[in-house]
Parts: structure tokens; C-alpha cells; sequence
């Protein structure tokens, strides 16, 4: 431990606090301390002071609040005063509670004990009190804080001096170390006058109830120090390997420098080593301003070469989560500083340090069923030789979102194949966007149109080549997998043998983009501005991620209803205090009665001759589609029962550019979701897709899709949306009744055969 007194020449921070006995005296007496040398001949000295000093602290305050308020009365800022919600002791003492992750049956699963899962280190202040580093803090940060009671008239002034002079933008800011550990205390950040006023007022009164000692205290244990690291402890173990009270002159000014602009300072990235240094240059500089350092140990410190612990992983864990954790971590913060006001920074250290018991959706048996799908090599590799020169291991992900009884709520997520080898990997399942290829159909050409009356199940198109590229009209475009065509095939069949002529067809004749782009939408897949044929087929400019597709077709599971699927219920603070809740908001996207025959139609697609033939959740009703990208790049299988939406997505990271799938393992998506959707659904009782009482079925002949007669050589029975306006209303006019002339040439024939 290097520890140092602050004695040197000049204006250093500790000379002035020896100067001045009496203000020492008022100091402690503001903060209710007993007073060592105050006997009956100092007590007025003491308080005339006392009464000065209050008086020049309102006097501060208001002049510089009517200077930033421009004009507004001293009223208002009393009113914002009296309105001020103190810091309480419940959240000095509650910093380093540990945060707990419940699963849906109240389970616990992940304890958070610091910044992303490490364990954040406290260490008390009298460990590097006289040492570099709190000398480092105080220079860079707050020059006067032993001598301030909360707040620094003369640097709010020089802040304001400097927003001016700079059209509105401060070189410097104009906070204490008390009022940023205010901040840090409360998670506040301040965004208006109001908030500024109300926060130097919370920084006297920290000031009156917390010793110097025992703010600073609360400052180097929560002030955030890049890559989600808090305080100085766990920040000085995991970049430089020490306790903070044994860091070196350049360790404590690089370290000192970070919680500015932590992201910016961020030690782990080149650049962020390089602004780092600069900013240690800084702080060094004002070090030796303030002659906390001399000539020689300033010049040395300059010239020292500073070893940084680059290849430590930027989250220590004691213990390696879930997707689904990592996940609901980032939501939380997500919803913390949109539904609750905080900054990012002090979401994180809410999420991470503050004793928040956060219940998710997570059923246990459905993660845990992924986990061992994706483990499974067999499943993702079924020739090891057919991917011996490719640049890396196929990978693959999963979202499952419950149907019944809990619609909306995500029960499992696995991002990666595989051991998961640390916690916020790349999770594929809500961060990789891939193109659905014809995954997509059912919610961008089929669902929409059937559900406007523009087609029913039954109805027929020609399946042949056509011209619906407009950037190339000349060239027969779209083809079909097969590369073969059908020639009339019904809306039904179309679905289930994934016809790419008729989708695209669909999409351009008969719906039309803008109606496909707002049903789109409404399933929590926004692509206002790509209103192509293309996406017909699942081209899209921004693919989709596994979660969007799984939380898409929950709709057609339920009954047309939509809503976003959500990974956590609640959220409570330490003291019980509810912070954040989740439930689901129903949105009516599709008629009931649409979502029941587009599921109908889907069944076909796990049926016989089906795209998806063989993989239906045994003894369960199972509706899903199949995707292919271009060049075999992606494969997708979205599919549901009633109880569960699963989307698998299978292929090659992209990041050493578009790969092509081999094709032994062309068919892995599918294995894979059967594989976990067969094992998440054991133990379940067979439940039915629920049918409105209002679907109508008719009976239609199969080659021109009207109403069936006698003479029909094939027919079957079909559903229909009530009164939609393509719903067959006359009969087949292919085949009727024969003419006479052609009834008496048979007759001649049979009677006078040959002639």
C-alpha cells in the first residue's frame, strides 16, 4: 500500500483543510459533530460564521438558479426545495445488495453480486485514504471537496461562465464528488433546473449527515468504471491485477480519469486505451498543479509505461448464464431508463447492485430441453467431412413463447450452439437479424390477404413463370426451389408445397405492399420503408431475428391476437417497492376466424408432401413453416402448438461473409426444433386448436376452387371467413352438366356402337 500524506508545498487539497480551524469547526458543527477545541469564548465566533455561511450558501444558490432559470421567481425555487426527495438511508445502505433472478416458478437462477455478474469488490476507504488515488480523484473531479459543504459555488459559476462562452456546451461539468455520489446514490440524473436545484440541495444535507470519509467512501465503491465494472475495487482487480490501495501513481491517474466518460475511457478497446492515456495525461497535469506530486514524480509518471490487463474478460462471473438471463438483464435496464427515468449507467448499477428481485417468464423444463437440443452435435452436423474447409462450426437458435395458458410469455431462449463459454456472448436468438426466406409468407402475403377477403383457402392461382421484378421486368422472376411449375394450385396447397410464383403474385395483384407492410407491423416486425416484392419471399434489407419470428406467429396461435412477448413479470426494489411489471397487452391484428384456417392451412405444411413433413410435435397439433434463404445461406422452421411458438433459425455466422449451408445438414432446422419442441411438450395433455363456431366450410372443387357439383370429378371440404367477399358463391363452372347433342351422341354410340 502506498500511502501518502498530503503535505506538499503550495495548494494542495489537505493544507487548506488544516488552514482554517474555524471553518473546520462550522463544518463539523453543520454535520452534527462534536466539537474538540469550541469552548464558551469560541461559540459566537462559531456561529456568526455559521449564520455568514448559510446565508452566502442561500444567497449562492439563488443567484445562480434565477441565472439558469432565467428570470423565474424565488418562490419556484423554494417550491422546488420544499419538493426535493431526500436521499434516504435505505438507499446508502442498500448499494450492495445482491440482485436475484427468479425463474417463473420462483426458482432462483442467477445472482447478480456486481457489474455484469462479477462480484463487485468493496473496499473501504480507509484502505486508500493518503494514497495516489484519492488524491487522482479529488484533483481531477473536485479540487475543494475537503474544504466544499456539498457544493462548489465557484465551479458552478465557472461551468455556467463556460456553457456561455461555448454556445451552451461547459468544458467542464459543475459537480461535486458529493453530488455525483447523490446521483449514484438516488440513480437521478439531473434534466432540468429543477432537478439541478434539487440535487444541491440533497448534497448539503448529504454533506450534514455523512461524514468527508464516508461519502468519499460511497463515491469509489459506485462509481461506474467501463465495461459495466463499479467502483474502484473491481475495476483496479480486473485491469490492472491489484487491490486498489496497491495501485502505483500511473495506475491511480489512469483509473481517476475512467468514470467521466467510462465508455469513451473503456481500458478493453484500442481506442479506448488511447483516450484513456490522454486522459491520464490529464490528470497527471493536475496533479502536479495542485502539487499533490512534485517535478520528478510527474516527469516519471510521464515516462512510465503502463501495463493494462487486456486479455482479462470484460465480465468475471462466478457463475455462467443462460441466454435467457443475459437477455432479461438487458431488458430490465432497457425498461428502467425508458418507464423510470434512469440513465444507463446507474440502470446498470440498479440491475446489478441494488438488491432488485427480478421474476422472469423462464420455465425451467423448456430452457433446460433447448440446452440439451443444442448440445446435441448430431443435430447440427451430420457429415463432419462436408464442413472440414468451412470457416467455422454451423451454429443455430431458438425462442420458445408460451401460447396457453400465459400468451406472450417467452419460457426459454438459446442463442448459440453449444457449452455457453461466458456470459453476454453473441446471443443469436434476439441480436443476429437473418433473412426467414419463406417463413415469411404466412405473415406477409397469406394472413394479410386472407384476412382482408381477398382470397380464401380454396382459392386457385396459376403456378407458371412470371415477371414481377420491376428492377428486371424482362427476366422470369420469382422460380421456385424446384425450379419446376405446378400450373393451377389452390392457396391451401400453395402454403404447404412453399410456391414461390404464387406468393409473389399475391403479394403484387391482389394485396398489394402497403397492406402486407401494416400487418406486418402490427406483429412487431416494422419495415415502413421496404415495400418490395421481394419480401414476398423473406428479401428483406434487415432480416428478422429468431424472437421476432417466434413472437409473430404467436398471433395466428391466438386467435389473431397479438403481443409483444415479454421475458420478465416483475421487478421490486430492495425495500418490496414494485418498480417494473409486465403483462400482456393484447392487440386484435387477425378475424379469430383467419388465425383458425391460416393455422389450418400450416398443419398441411407437417403433413405428408409438406415442406415440413415429419416434424409435428408427436400426438400434439402442430402448424409451422418452413424458410430458405438464396443459396441455401439460412434455414428456418417456425411452427406452434397450442401450448407453445417455437422458431428455430440454422446456418453460418455472417461475419466471414454468406456461407452455404451443406446439403446433408439442409434439413437441421428442422430436426432441431422437433428434437426440443418433443421434449419441452412431454408430460403435456393434447390440447386443440379452439375453432370459431362462426368459420363456415364448404364443399369446392379442387381445380377451379368454386362450389362443388355432381359433376366435379374431385372435391373436398373447405373453411371459410364468414362473408368474405372471394368466398366462392357459384358453382364450378368447369365442370357441368353435359350438353344434350353430346347426351344423344352417347346414347347412338352405346345403341349403335361403331357407326
Amino acid at each position: 500500500m502506498q500511502t501518502r500524506q498530503h503535505t506538499s508545498p503550495g495548494k494542495p487539497v489537505s493544507r487548506r483543510r488544516s488552514n482554517n480551524v474555524v471553518r473546520k469547526e462550522f463544518r463539523k458543527r453543520l454535520r452534527g459533530k462534536p466539537s474538540h477545541v469550541a469552548g464558551l469564548a469560541s461559540l459566537p465566533q462559531v456561529a456568526g460564521i455559521a449564520i455568514a455561511k448559510t446565508l452566502q450558501v442561500v444567497l449562492i444558490l439563488i443567484t445562480i438558479a434565477a441565472f439558469l432559470l432565467a428570470g423565474i421567481g424565488g418562490g419556484m425555487l423554494i417550491g422546488y426545495i420544499q419538493t426535493t426527495e431526500p436521499v434516504s438511508a435505505a438507499q446508502i445502505t442498500n448499494q450492495s445488495e445482491t440482485s436475484r433472478i427468479l425463474d417463473s416458478e420462483g426458482n432462483e437462477i442467477a445472482i447478480l453480486t456486481g457489474s455484469q455478474n462479477i462480484n463487485r469488490e468493496f473496499i473501504a476507504f480507509s484502505k486508500v485514504k493518503h494514497t495516489y488515488i484519492d488524491e487522482a480523484i479529488m484533483a481531477i473531479e473536485d479540487e475543494r471537496y475537503l474544504d466544499h459543504i456539498g457544493i462548489d459555488p465557484k465551479r458552478i459559476a465557472s461551468a455556467i461562465l463556460s456553457a456561455l462562452a461555448n454556445g451552451g456546451n461547459a468544458t467542464h461539468g459543475g459537480s461535486t464528488i458529493t453530488q455525483q455520489t447523490v446521483k449514484l446514490v438516488s440513480g437521478a440524473d439531473e434534466r432540468s433546473a429543477q432537478r439541478k436545484i434539487q440535487e444541491w440541495y440533497n448534497a448539503v444535507r448529504l454533506e450534514q449527515d455523512k461524514s468527508k470519509d464516508e461519502i468519499m467512501e460511497l463515491y469509489i465503491n459506485l462509481i461506474p468504471m467501463g465495461n459495466s465494472y463499479v467502483g474502484l475495487q473491481s475495476a483496479s482487480i480486473a485491469y490492472f491485477g491489484k487491490d486498489a490501495a496497491d495501485l502505483n501513481l500511473v495506475e491511480s491517474a489512469f483509473l481517476a480519469g475512467i468514470p467521466n466518460r467510462p465508455a469513451t475511457y473503456n481500458p478493453l478497446t484500442e481506442s479506448g486505451r488511447r483516450n484513456a492515456m490522454r486522459r491520464m495525461r490529464i490528470v497527471l497535469g493536475k496533479m502536479h498543479d495542485l502539487e499533490m506530486i512534485d517535478d520528478k514524480e510527474y516527469e516519471t509518471a510521464l515516462n512510465t509505461e503502463i501495463k493494462i490487463l487486456t486479455n482479462r474478460d470484460s465480465v468475471s462471473a462466478n457463475q455462467i448464464n443462460s441466454y435467457f438471463v443475459d437477455y432479461v438483464i438487458g431488458e430490465v435496464v432497457n425498461d428502467l431508463v425508458a418507464k423510470r427515468g434512469y440513465n444507463r449507467n446507474m440502470a446498470e448499477i440498479a440491475v446489478y447492485n441494488q438488491g432488485l428481485r427480478i421474476t422472469t417468464t423462464m420455465d425451467p423444463k423448456v430452457q433446460s430441453n433447448m440446452e440439451i437440443t443444442f448440445k446435441d452435435e448430431k443435430l447440427f452436423v451430420k457429415n463432419e467431412s462436408a464442413i472440414a474447409n468451412m470457416p467455422s462450426r454451423p451454429q443455430g437458435s431458438m425462442v420458445v413463447v408460451e401460447n396457453y395458458p400465459n400468451p406472450g410469455q417467452i419460457k426459454g431462449i438459446v442463442g448459440g450452439f453449444g457449452e455457453k463459454t461466458g456470459n453476454f456472448v453473441l446471443n443469436r436468438a434476439v441480436s443476429a437479424q437473418r433473412q426467414p426466406g419463406s417463413s415469411i409468407k404466412p405473415l406477409a402475403v397469406y394472413g394479410p390477404a386472407l384476412d382482408t377477403g381477398r382470397i380464401t383457402a380454396a382459392s386457385i392461382f396459376t403456378d407458371q413463370p412470371y415477371y414481377l421484378n420491376p428492377s428486371t421486368p424482362t427476366k422470369v422472376w420469382p422460380k421456385n426451389a424446384s425450379a419446376g411449375y405446378r400450373g393451377n394450385v389452390s392457396i391451401r396447397d400453395a402454403v404447404k408445397y412453399s410456391v414461390n410464383t404464387i406468393a409473389t403474385y399475391v403479394w403484387v395483384n391482389v394485396l398489394g405492399g402497403e397492406t402486407s407492410l401494416q400487418y406486418l407491423a402490427q406483429v412487431g416486425l416494422p419495415r415502413p420503408t421496404e415495400n418490395y416484392p421481394s419480401i414476398s419471399l423473406g428479401g428483406f434489407s434487415k432480416g428478422m431475428t429468431t424472437l421476432e419470428m417466434a413472437g409473430a406467429y404467436t398471433v395466428f396461435a391466438n386467435k389473431g391476437l397479438y403481443t409483444k412477448p415479454y421475458a420478465y413479470t416483475k421487478v421490486v426494489d430492495a425495500d418490496g417497492k414494485v418498480l417494473l411489471e409486465n403483462r400482456a397487452e393484447f392487440q386484435q391484428v387477425y378475424k379469430p376466424e383467419t388465425a383458425y384456417i391460416m393455422t389450418d392451412i400450416l398443419r398441411g405444411v407437417m403433413t405428408s408432401g409438406g415442406t415440413a413433413n415429419g416434424n409435428a410435435v408427436p400426438n400434439m397439433p402442430t402448424a409451422g413453416k418452413t424458410g430458405t434463404t438464396d443459396d441455401n445461406v439460412d434455414k428456418w422452421l417456425v411452427g406452434y402448438t397450442p401450448y407453445y411458438t417455437a422458431a428455430v433459425w440454422y446456418g453460418y455466422d455472417n461475419r466471414l461473409g454468406r456461407t452455404e449451408i451443406p446439403s446433408g445438414d439442409r434439413n437441421n432446422a428442422r430436426g432441431i426444433w422437433t428434437d426440443a419442441m418433443t421434449r419441452i411438450h412431454e408430460g403435456l395433455e393434447k390440447r386443440e386448436f379452439e375453432k370459431p363456431k362462426t368459420v363456415k366450410s364448404a364443399s369446392v372443387c379442387t381445380e377451379s376452387g368454386m362450389l362443388a357439383t355432381s359433376y366435379c370429378p374431385t372435391k373436398k371440404s373447405e373453411m371459410f371467413v364468414p362473408n368474405a367477399m372471394m368466398n366462392p358463391k357459384d358453382n364450378c363452372n368447369i365442370h357441368t352438366a353435359p350438353a344434350i347433342p353430346d347426351i344423344l351422341a352417347g346414347l347412338q354410340e352405346i345403341i349403335f356402337p361403331g357407326r
